[in-house]
C-alpha cells in the first residue's frame, strides 16, 4: 500500500501562512483537496485569471482525479471576477466554495469574506516571472479576506499555498524573507519549519522514491526536472552574482526596502546587502518607487543583467529583484 503524503497530519502547526512545497505527484493537492472539502466554503486560487479561466472548464478542472477516487463531483463556474465552486448537477448543484485569482483579487477591496475560514493558493511559484507584484497582491488578498477576524475574536483565516520546489526566486517567499530559513532547511535536511505566522513544510515521501524508478523518471535521472520533483531541490535557481565582498572598497549610493546598494570604488560595479550606510537617499517601493525609478531609471536592472550589480545572498537578491521586476 503505498502511503501517500497527507497535509492533515500538520494539521496543529498551521499557520496563517502555510507552506508545503516539493514532492511532484506525492499527494499534497489531493489531501488539500480533502481536507478543505470537509471546511466548507473555501477558497481555491491561482495567480492569474488565466490560470483561474483554465480551472473553470472541464478540461482544466482541477478537482477532476479528486472526484474521481472520492466519488464527487466538484467543479468551477466562472462568475465575473472569480469563479464558484460547486458540486452535484441540475437542481442538486450547490456552491461549496469560491475560485479567485491573486492578480484579479489581490486588487479588490470591500468584497466580503467572512464565510471563509481556508484556501489554498495552488501553484504559487512559477518558472517565470508574473506581470504583477504577486507577494504584495497575495497579502492584500489575505487581507481582504482575513479582515479583522482576530481581533474580534474569531479564528484567523489560513491560506495553504502549494507548490513544486520549481525556484527559491519568488515574491511571496522574498516578502516574507523565508528564502534564508527554506535554503538552511535544504541544507540541513529539515522537513517542517515556523515563525510567527508562516509555516513551512518540505515533503519528504516515499512516492518520491517509487516515481525515480519509472520509466519516465528513469531517463530524465539528473536532469533539472529530476531534481525538482523526485529530489525537492531548487534546480531553476541561479546563484549567479552573489559573493560576499569588502564594503571598505564600496561607497553608499542609496538604500531601498533595507536593501543597501553599493558601488565600487574603482570598477564601478555594484554591490546589494543588509549592511547598513549613513547619509544616502532612502527609498521605499511601497511609498515611493516612482521616485527611485526616476532618480536611477534602468541603471541597476542592466548592470544586474550584465553581471555588474552583485548581491551579498540569495535572499537579497530575490528581495532586490522582486523590487526591480528582472
Amino acid at each position: 500500500m503505498i502511503n501517500w503524503f497527507d497535509i492533515s497530519k500538520y494539521e496543529t502547526k498551521f499557520r496563517a501562512n502555510t507552506f508545503f512545497i516539493g514532492g511532484r505527484g506525492i499527494g499534497k493537492t489531493f489531501s488539500t483537496f480533502s481536507y478543505l472539502y470537509d471546511r466548507q466554503p473555501f477558497i481555491y486560487a491561482r495567480n492569474t485569471d488565466v490560470e483561474l479561466d483554465e480551472c473553470s472548464t472541464e478540461f482544466g478542472n482541477p478537482f477532476k482525479r479528486w472526484n474521481k477516487i472520492t466519488l464527487h463531483d466538484v467543479h468551477m463556474k466562472r462568475e465575473k471576477k472569480h469563479s464558484l465552486i460547486l458540486e452535484g448537477k441540475g437542481d442538486n448543484e450547490h456552491v461549496i466554495g469560491y475560485g479567485a485569482s491573486v492578480s484579479a483579487m489581490g486588487a479588490m477591496r470591500g468584497v466580503d469574506l467572512s464565510d471563509v475560514k481556508i484556501g489554498v493558493l495552488d501553484e504559487f511559484i512559477t518558472i517565470k516571472n508574473l506581470h504583477f507584484n504577486q507577494g504584495k497582491y497575495y497579502d492584500d488578498l489575505y487581507e481582504t479576506i482575513n479582515r479583522n477576524r482576530e481581533i474580534e475574536g474569531e479564528e484567523k483565516f489560513i491560506f495553504i499555498l502549494l507548490s513544486n520546489a520549481q525556484r527559491l526566486n519568488n515574491s511571496i517567499l522574498a516578502r516574507k524573507d523565508l528564502v534564508t530559513p527554506i535554503e538552511g532547511m535544504l541544507k540541513n535536511n529539515q522537513q517542517i519549519w515556523s515563525r510567527g505566522d508562516c509555516f513551512i513544510c518540505l515533503p519528504q515521501s516515499e512516492v518520491s522514491d517509487l516515481k525515480a524508478e519509472t520509466e519516465f523518471y528513469k531517463g530524465i535521472s539528473g536532469s533539472k526536472t529530476f531534481e525538482e520533483a523526485i529530489n525537492n531541490k531548487f534546480a531553476n535557481d541561479s546563484f549567479y552574482a552573489i559573493a560576499k565582498r569588502p564594503l571598505r572598497e564600496y561607497i553608499g549610493v542609496c538604500m531601498i526596502d533595507d536593501i543597501y546598494i553599493y558601488k565600487h570604488k574603482s570598477n564601478g560595479k555594484y554591490y546589494a546587502c543588509m549592511t547598513q550606510c549613513l547619509n544616502i537617499p532612502t527609498f521605499s517601493s511601497k511609498d515611493n518607487f516612482s521616485l527611485f525609478y526616476r532618480t536611477y531609471g534602468k541603471q541597476f536592472d542592466i548592470m544586474a543583467s550584465c553581471g555588474d550589480l552583485e548581491c551579498s545572498d540569495f535572499t537579497t537578491k530575490s528581495r532586490l529583484y522582486e523590487i526591480l521586476r528582472i
